[in-house]
């Protein structure tokens, strides 16, 4: 028998998305895909999703199964994902997932952040429209108390933060796509950071610490950093008084980022740290495990506490002098970055999008995936309503 699924998001999916707001819908489709579900989407903006969400009632009611529901949130409100950000359907999806449930469809949504809680954003925005968002992100809460069968969070600690009722929640992390670990040279300590840079991403004592353990501690230590060229361009004067020949900035993403991964053989998140960083671990660290690195990262972070627990590297904290502490260590003992790397090695299987998307499977039916039926060629096994549409 067929096995179905619904794929809901409240924005278009861009297949080569950079940013790990479009690359976690991507890959978690494609995830639920190579399990061997026929997928049908509803997503895109308010019209396409409506039109869509229409397409999924009509076959329900002509009698087509579907098992179960899986929503990615956006940074944004549900209801204000249009380019306009205007509300203009804002009973579309609480209303869709409501008659998903009363035809047995079980309903669940990924809640990708909950920025709106606290002070930083709340001095982001003007009054009116810092009122208007509020009201959405309430709105969006009141949805998922009442209907979806089970919230998805980045994790458990997030739902401390938000009232969301007597709803089973789970943690459901970020996943990685690497079909294969990636070499690194075997001497020296070179570290490669790919990612955002400015609020939330303050890497000051990073590079600070690279410099001086080039030039004073005359350490075998490189650093490679990986943005998009416009954010390099507004914060780069912040970073001038580090330049030297051990920091290299590159921009890139997708395939061309293999190059910068076999080039280094640590991974490096040492960022200042706020509020934020207790609740989520980034995509970055599940992307450095798939590439086979080990992983640097600051002490007190949700990401720090993982990477302590499952030994996949090393803490630090966010200060120059512990940071070339630990880079004179590592870089004078090339053998212990081995030894850090064979466990990445051992556990990286295990944090696949594929897993991901097998647990929720396994969260919203209650059910384990048949293992008969996950090899199923998708260009072959799936249906999908945007397909037919352009999308």
């Amino acid at each position: 028998m067929t096995r179905r699924m619904i794929f809901h998001h409240p924005l278009p999916l861009i297949p080569d998305a950079a940013s790990a707001s479009g690359i976690r819908p991507v890959q978690m489709k494609r995830s639920f895909e190579e399990l061997g579900y026929e997928v049908w989407e509803v997503t895109g903006y308010t019209k396409e999703r409506g039109r869509l969400a229409s397409e999924v009632r009509y076959a329900i009611r002509c009698g087509v199964r579907f098992d179960f529901c899986y929503s990615e949130s956006s940074t944004m409100p549900m209801t204000m994902t249009n380019p306009t950000h205007l509300p203009t359907r804002p009973f579309l999806d609480v209303g869709f997932f409501r008659s998903l449930r009363r035809n047995g469809v079980p309903v669940g949504q990924f809640l990708r952040d909950i920025y709106w809680v606290f002070p930083n954003y709340r001095e982001s925005l003007p009054f009116f429209k810092l009122r208007a968002a509020l009201a959405a992100y309430e709105w969006d809460m009141r949805t998922l108390r009442h209907h979806v069968d089970r919230v998805f969070l980045p994790s458990l600690k997030v739902g401390e933060y938000i009232n969301l009722g007597n709803v089973p929640v789970s943690a459901l992390e970020p996943g990685h796509g690497h079909a294969e670990p990636l070499s690194g040279p075997e001497e020296g300590a070179s570290l490669f950071y790919v990612g955002g840079i400015g609020p939330g991403y303050k890497l000051h004592e990073l590079f600070a610490a690279v410099k001086r353990a080039w030039e004073e501690k005359n350490l075998d230590v490189r650093l490679t950093v990986c943005l998009r060229s416009e954010e390099w361009d507004a914060v780069k004067h912040e970073y001038e008084q580090w330049a030297c020949p051990a920091i290299e900035i590159v921009h890139g993403h997708g395939n061309s980022l293999r190059e910068y991964f076999e080039r280094t053989n640590i991974a490096a998140i040492v960022v200042d740290l706020d509020e934020y960083w207790k609740l989520g671990v980034p995509v970055k660290l599940y992307e450095y495990v798939g590439a086979g690195k080990p992983v640097m990262v600051t002490k007190g972070s949700l990401a720090g506490d993982m990477v302590e627990r499952m030994e996949l590297g090393w803490t630090v904290d966010n200060s120059p002098e512990a940071v070339v502490e630990l880079l004179e260590r590592l870089a004078n003992d090339p053998q212990e970055i081995q030894r850090v790397r064979a466990r990445v090695l051992a556990q990286r299987d295990a944090h696949t999008w594929l897993e991901r998307a097998r647990q929720a499977v396994e969260e919203l039916t209650g059910a384990p995936v048949p293992e008969d039926e996950e090899k199923r060629d998708s260009s072959t096994g799936t249906k999908t309503v945007a397909a037919k549409s352009g999308i």
